[in-house]
This record gives C-alpha cells, structure tokens and sequence, in this order.
C-alpha cells in the first residue's frame, strides 16, 4: 500500500462517517454496524500498512522519517479499534460514538469531494464477518 492509498482508505472512511452513517443511525441499526466494520477495517489496514512502512524506513535507518510517520498515523489503531468495538457491541452505534469516532481520526477527517461508495447496503454483513474473523485469530499465548 502506498500512501496514495492510505489516503484513499482514509476517504472512504470519511465517506462513512460523514456521508453515509449518520442517516443510517436511526432508520437502519444493523447497516450502520456493518459500515463501522467496514470502517473499522479499513483504519486497521492503513495501520498496518504504516507500520509496515515505517519499519523499513526504521531499517534503512531513516529513523528521522520513521519516526515523522509512526508521528502521522498513531491515532489509525486506536480509532480501529474502537470502530470494530461500535461495530460488534450489542448496542446500536449513536450520534455521540460517531463524534467521539471523529475526534479520534482528528481533523485529518473531510467531507470527500465525491462519493465512492454508491450502494452502502453492499456491505451488509461485514460487522458478522468481522466478528467470525476476529474469533478465529489466535490469541497470545501468556505464561
């Protein structure tokens, strides 16, 4: 992933957030958890991916840039993480866990210029995907 695409996914998530969910809040509970898992992996993935880059710029011993870059894109796992938590909860998401969502991402987060998702209801199942994904991980082994 390069960070054009971790701008992309960041849109996408923007989309979610600002576009889609907050419509989806009241009239469709279970559609606006599978957008947050939706979500949820995405923040994940561009995680993932810069801490993948900013190992090998670690290593290369760039340690200046790896260090800007782990400074960029701290906030991507706690904001993840409590996606996938809004998503998998009992409770429907409300107007308050989006705002809190929101602060977390920080003002990186806009309105995008065009929508790139046309059809959220695509992505119904996702939050039950997840949940299955997340109970076949294997956990750590603590001793």
């Amino acid at each position: 992933m390069t960070v054009q695409d971790r701008e992309r996914q960041l849109r996408v998530v923007a989309e979610i957030l600002l576009i889609h969910l907050p419509g989806l809040l009241k009239s469709d509970p279970p559609l606006a958890r599978d957008l947050l898992a939706v979500a949820g992996t995405a923040l994940h993935d561009i995680h993932n991916d810069a801490e993948r880059s900013r190992k090998a710029w670690d290593k290369r011993t760039y340690h200046v840039r790896a260090d800007e870059l782990e400074r960029e894109w701290a906030w991507a796992l706690g904001a993840a993480n409590y996606a996938t938590g809004l998503a998998l909860r009992p409770q429907p998401p409300t107007l308050t866990d989006l705002e809190k969502l929101r602060t977390l991402i920080g003002p990186e987060i806009q309105k995008p210029a065009r929508r790139q998702i046309k059809e959220p209801a695509r992505f119904r199942g996702a939050a039950q995907a997840v949940k299955i994904q997340q109970a076949n991980k294997k956990r750590p082994v603590r001793g």
